[in-house]
């Protein structure tokens, strides 16, 4: 996934150009807490669903038709209907009727019974009586259990049952889609009349007391899509049988597998955790940035960087981590740690002007250099303590960003490379270095740079360039002969576009030649750690819709207008940006934009029409023309009937039929880009 620098830009207006939206916490906009859990459970095991517009509409009516397809769903029998369908069993709900297999089903398996005057009613709605009364058949109840008042002794039972919480206590009142979640949610941790647990309908076989790390998770081999847990026996991996909502991650419950072993749904238990940011830890517990300390005992289970192991033998690892999650069993102790990613900072090395120490120099716990306040391991004291604040010199850091060692400059010096902001550069590492910038001349915002400290607080920067003749080989991971580093950083650019930063494997070709290569810099090992290619993958590009317009100005003979660009997705509609190339208005397509404000580069997408939803391997490609092409991480949805901009998974409940748009030549270097409903 490209890394883009929109808090560099901001001043340049190209904020929108660069800015990478977060992946939303919930499949739906519109519904949260126990309400939203509800909906994300059922619509993993393809029991609700939303609309078109993102969102789930809680407080919409349902009538009975829609509830029925609903109770059929919830009762697992969704692959049954078809021998229900085309026929006539009551006169208002005729065998052409969208609802007659769902309806029929239901009245065969004695979920629901019509007027008695052969009539359904299938467009009235759904009562909250009605609805409780279906779920009480779900789990097996009769009259003869329940009792022979109705509604008022299956209201009675389903509020004794918990069927009720968070719903309507009056049976006449008309069930909404949010009241409805809850009521079929509820039902998933039931005992049936037998005995029997409920949720067992839905699956074939579960892994309790699981938490579920990550629902597109990549395993060891390189098996990408799948879903995550962690056990007391440690990590798994399964492959996905539907789409598990991505803000159940995080959850501790019950995994459900389908026959075949494919994770099919994953309900939340009562148990609770908690995120907290690190401030102190010790082998007692951990003190988090609040001053609230959690004590933990030796034996607890720690999940560290994929490694299941136990608190005494780990605590000390922790200190390099940002935050910790916390999961407390019923007894209300903490029984599972799991731990953020180390920042990957092992073995960068930095230069520049020692600017301060605290809380001193002679034994620092933090020193500044480049802007930057680094913490100092304890290795890296003594080295730190002969050197004063003024002296020029080299840190390297650890994984966690702490100083282990430092060596004057003078005999070591390292260089650094970023992207230059507004008083500020992104390093390659990720670090960020502040300054005054003493001599950036000819360099611009969103560049890739040389920075240099000058003096405590002063940088100077340089535009990376130089004349490269070497080819890149991704067969051999050599640039020429040099070998790439295993952390090796690159940055496209479009011309003198700003730069993105982009993954290795998005390079598609095996080889770009020495003319894609505007820049390189090798690490002390001689090998490649900072390379800057010209559109070699098309990731530098913003995607959407092409707004054509015109910028006029001057006064009588000395007036002029030029042509502008502006590109409409997921974000909003851009700036219009300055262009000397024709543009077809209202084309898919992407810009690329310097820090001048100016669309140094502006393509049209290429197009394949009327693409069927089963061409899609889930979210990661989709087939053209007998080509596997790789959906981008950024794509971008477009609903084509309400001008809406959505999610792929909405769009794939949307329709069975798309236009897909990609960069790149089919069989080579595509990616899709833009995706359309059709």
């Amino acid at each position: 996934m490209k890394r883009t620098f929109c808090a560099l830009l901001t001043a340049a207006g190209l904020c929108l150009t660069l800015a990478v939206l977060p992946a939303p916490a919930s499949a739906f906009t519109d519904v949260s807490g126990d309400t939203a859990e509800a909906v994300e459970v059922l619509y993993s095991l393809g029991i609700v669903s939303g609309y078109s517009d993102g969102a789930y509409h809680p407080s919409d009516g349902l009538t009975r038709a829609q509830f029925c397809k609903l109770a059929v769903l919830a009762e697992g029998h969704g692959d049954q209907v078809t021998g229900s369908a085309y026929r006539t069993l009551f006169s208002d709900v005729t065998g052409s009727h969208w609802a007659a297999p769902y309806i029929n089903l239901a009245y065969e398996e004695g979920l629901v019974s019509g007027y008695g005057d052969g009539t359904f009613g299938p467009d009235d709605a759904v009562t909250v009586g009605q609805a409780v009364t279906v779920a009480l058949h779900l789990l097996g109840y009769t009259t003869e259990d329940v009792g022979p008042f109705w509604p008022e002794d299956y209201m009675s039972m389903g509020e004794k049952l918990g069927l009720l919480d968070g719903i309507s206590s009056d049976p006449n009142h008309a069930l909404t889609r949010g009241e409805a979640a809850l009521l079929l949610y509820g039902l998933l941790s039931q005992t049936d009349k037998e005995g029997g647990d409920y949720i067992d309908k839905l699956c074939a076989s579960r892994v309790t007391d699981a938490v579920l790390l990550d629902v597109d998770a990549e395993a060891d081999d390189g098996t990408d899509g799948l879903v995550q847990i962690c056990t007391s026996q440690g990590l798994s991996y399964y492959e996905p049988a539907e789409e598990l909502a991505s803000a159940l991650a995080g959850s501790r419950g019950t995994l459900l597998l389908d026959k075949s072993g494919a994770a099919c749904g994953f309900l939340p238990d009562d148990t609770v955790s908690r995120t907290v940011t690190i401030s102190d830890v010790s082998a007692t517990g951990i003190t988090d940035t609040s001053g609230s300390f959690h004590s933990i005992s030796n034996s607890v289970n720690v999940l560290l960087d994929d490694t299941l192991t136990t608190y005494g033998s780990s605590w000390y690892d922790l200190e390099g981590r940002n935050t910790v999650t916390l999961y407390y069993n019923k007894k209300g102790t903490v029984d599972l740690v799991t731990a953020s990613q180390a920042v990957a900072y092992e073995g960068v090395s930095l230069s520049g002007y020692y600017e301060g120490a605290s809380p001193n120099t002679a034994a620092p716990d933090t020193i500044t250099l480049l802007g930057i306040e680094l913490p100092v391991a304890d290795s890296g004291r003594s080295s730190l303590s002969q050197f004063s604040v003024g002296d020029r010199i080299t840190v390297t850091l650890d994984g966690a960003g702490e100083v282990i060692s430092a060596a004057s400059s003078s005999q070591q010096q390292v260089s650094q490379y970023g992207v230059l902001g507004n008083g500020e550069v992104v390093l390659s590492c990720g670090l960020t270095a502040k300054g005054t910038l003493t001599n950036n001349s000819s360099a611009q915002t969103g560049e890739l740079v040389k920075v240099t400290s000058t003096g405590v607080g002063k940088l100077s920067v340089t535009p990376a360039e130089s004349s490269v003749s070497l080819a890149l080989d991704l067969t051999k991971n050599t640039l020429g002969s040099i070998p790439l580093a295993d952390n090796v950083v690159v940055y496209e650019r479009v011309k003198e576009s700003a730069v993105v930063e982009i993954d290795l494997d998005e390079i598609l070709v095996s080889t770009v030649s020495s003319s894609k290569i505007d820049f390189y810099a090798t690490n002390t090992d001689g090998e490649v750690s900072v390379l800057l290619l010209d559109d070699v993958t098309g990731s530098a590009y913003t995607y959407g819709i092409l707004e054509s317009g015109e910028q006029s100005g001057g006064s009588g003979s000395m007036s002029y207008v030029n042509a502008t660009v502006s590109v409409e997705n997921s974000a909003g509609t851009s700036q219009s940006y300055l262009t000397g190339q024709t543009v077809r208005d209202g084309a898919m397509g992407g810009i690329a934009v310097d820090g001048d404000g100016k669309a140094v580069a502006v393509v049209t997408l290429s197009q394949s029409n009327s693409v069927a939803r089963s061409s899609f391997d889930g979210e990661d490609a989709v087939v053209l023309n007998g080509v596997r092409v790789p959906i981008s991480d950024e794509v971008q949805v477009y609903n084509a009937d309400n001008g809406t901009w959505i999610t792929l998974s909405q769009a794939k409940a949307y329709t069975d039929t798309f236009t897909i748009y990609y960069s790149g030549t089919l069989g080579t270097d595509a990616v899709v880009r833009v995706i359309a409903t059709q």
